[in-house]
This record gives structure tokens, sequence and C-alpha cells, in this order.
């Protein structure tokens, strides 16, 4: 055998030594990620969006490494949407603690429409060009009344091609189950339950 070396040491006893060559490379370097967040700011979330950014916060504290980007998009209804913050690196803790700040400043604002914050997503993930995957968090306590089922889908399936991971957060009892569970299943994501949220 090759890289063996045997010692006959008694009539019945060897003794071999053996070369085995290492099989462990280099260490594989981790990716960094980039986190998005699109988080309903309607009217119906006024009692839960204090509850809701202590999870946001909790969450990126234990989810973003140095390296990461942070997105996070709000939404209410028509025309009532936007970037809060785009694609800031994480690079330790004061920029967690600043982020932090960011989310604090959350507020609600009307009505609930899905569709506008997803299309947004999609030019998001064409503005960043880090080659670097995406993660997208998308929360919401209520009913999209602002456009029709198909146009949202239609959304969620553009958007979903730029995405490597995608979480549909249904943030309270009165949240649309029933899309936010298409619209995971349409983006090839998980769909679950606030209770959830912070394992």
């Amino acid at each position: 055998m090759k890289n063996v070396t045997s010692y006959q040491i008694a009539p019945d006893l060897f003794l071999v030594n053996q070369v085995i060559p290492s099989t462990v490379g280099a260490k594989s370097v981790e990716q960094p990620t980039n986190h998005a967040m699109i988080v309903d700011c309607s009217g119906s979330m006024t009692g839960d969006l204090a509850q809701l950014r202590t999870h946001i916060k909790n969450r990126l504290a234990m989810l973003v490494k140095d390296g990461d980007t942070v997105s996070i998009i709000w939404f209410s209804g028509r025309g009532e949407f936007g970037v809060l913050i785009e694609a800031w690196e994480v690079a330790g803790l004061k920029d967690l603690a600043a982020l932090s700040k960011v989310v604090d400043r959350l507020r609600p604002v009307g009505l609930t429409g899905f569709k506008e914050p997803l299309e947004e997503m999609g030019r998001l993930v064409k503005r960043v060009k880090n080659n670097n995957p995406w993660s997208l968090f998308f929360m919401s306590d209520g009913c999209a009344n602002q456009w029709d089922r198909g146009a949202i889908l239609q959304a969620v399936k553009a958007a979903a091609g730029g995405l490597a991971a995608a979480t549909f957060v249904e943030y309270g009892y009165y949240a649309d189950r029933a899309l936010l569970a298409k619209m995971a299943e349409v983006a090839g994501g998980t769909d679950i339950f606030a209770e959830n949220f912070p394992r």
C-alpha cells in the first residue's frame, strides 16, 4: 500500500505507520448577505409597531454579521412607501446601534398596499451590485386593500428572481394568512406567524 510502512515486532505483531493525506482544504470564507426587510407601517400596526421594532432589532443583532448589509423598506397605502435605509454595511456593534435608531423611526401611517414595496425590492436588488445573496423579510398584520391579488403576486414573482431566501411574517391574528402564504409560495420562501418571528 502507498504511504504505508510496516515493522514486525513479534511473529504475529506488526507496527504499521500510514501517512493519511489531509482532506481538509483552506477554510471557506462565508459570503456576506444582503438582508432586506419590508415593514408594514399602516394604521392597523399602531398597537404592534413598538413590539415589532423590538423584534426587528433583536433579530438583526442575532442575524447580521460583519460585512452584511441591511435595507429597510416601509410601506402603507398607495404611493406611501420608501427605502428607510439602503444597503447599510455592518462593520461592528456601533453600526448595529445606529441601525437600531433607524428601526425606531418606523411609525404608523395609513392604509395597506403590498405591491409598491415589493416592486421597490426588485429595484433595490438591481441598484446594489455587490453580488451577495439577498434575504427578504416581509411583515404585515393586515389585508392588502390597494391592489388586487394578481398584481401583488406578480410583484412578488418579479422580486423573487433576485432573492436567495424569503420569509413572510403574519404579524397578528388579522393578517391575510391566505395571501401571505401564497406570496411565500410564489417567492419559494416560508410563511411564519408572528409568535415564531423572534425564533
